[in-house]
């Protein structure tokens, strides 16, 4: 899940960023963040090595060193991407994002500046926010087994039915779409929507084709990957 924490500068961000993210950890949570500031500064600086190999046109440009791995991207790429490549890349359980106001995810208002959208906790002390967040993290967590049909077959969509079953108040079988068979089907790093219907013609559809392939064995866990296809331009489309 991705927590957003926000207000005035000196106002305790850092300080409560530090603390939940410690108190996470220490829970064997795996957590990212993101420390965003309006200020034109860089981690770089001008004339080490890194800087030099930006200005002869590399982008990015990755540092190494016995300790640690920095990426530096010129220029800077939107919150909206930075969030999904930590997202794909890393798969925290919780991404915490301090200083931007903006992004659309929960946020935790600190000190007294103007409310923003979307804000779920103003000042809580840790105890409420890691527990928000625990929560958070578990109804994530039994929304990505559901199938995302969002059908309202159970009475519920599946962001309802993912609380309820956090809550005790439902059980995972209340799901009339949730296929036994664990098909995903994923385009471009997301995953798309399957019920049983679509899971089992899946299932059958490439297991029957695999079964006449030499190396495959039934049951095993099968990956298939399609490249994109480019796109021809048409003849006889020249620009008026």
């Amino acid at each position: 899940m991705i927590i957003g924490i926000y207000g005035f500068q000196d106002a305790g961000k850092t300080v409560l960023v530090e603390r939940l993210v410690k108190a996470l950890v220490g829970k064997g949570y795996r957590v990212a963040s993101v420390k965003h500031t309006t200020h034109a500064v860089s981690v770089d600086s001008q004339g080490k090595d890194t800087w030099r190999h930006w200005k002869a046109g590399s982008d990015p440009v990755v540092f190494m060193s016995s300790i640690e791995t920095a990426i530096i991207k010129h220029p800077r790429i939107s919150e909206e991407e930075a969030v999904r490549l930590v997202l794909s890349e890393f798969d925290p359980d919780v991404l915490v994002i301090e200083g931007n106001k903006a992004g659309d995810y929960p946020k935790v208002r600190i000190g007294d500046v103007p409310v923003r959208p979307g804000t779920v906790l103003r000042d809580p002390p840790l105890r409420t926010l890691l527990a928000y967040v625990e929560k958070e993290v578990a109804v994530e967590r039994v929304r990505k087994k559901l199938p995302g049909l969002y059908c309202g077959k159970c009475g519920l969509d599946c962001d309802e039915l993912a609380r309820a079953v956090v809550d005790g108040k439902r059980k995972f079988a209340d799901c009339k779409e949730l296929s036994d068979l664990k098909v995903e089907v994923l385009v471009g790093g997301r995953r798309l929507v399957t019920g049983k219907f679509v899971s089992e013609i899946v299932n059958s559809t490439v297991r029957g084709m695999l079964s006449s392939m030499r190396g495959y064995e039934p049951g095993e866990e099968v990956e298939i990957r399609l490249s994109a296809m480019k796109t021809k331009a048409r003849k006889g489309k020249g620009k008026a």
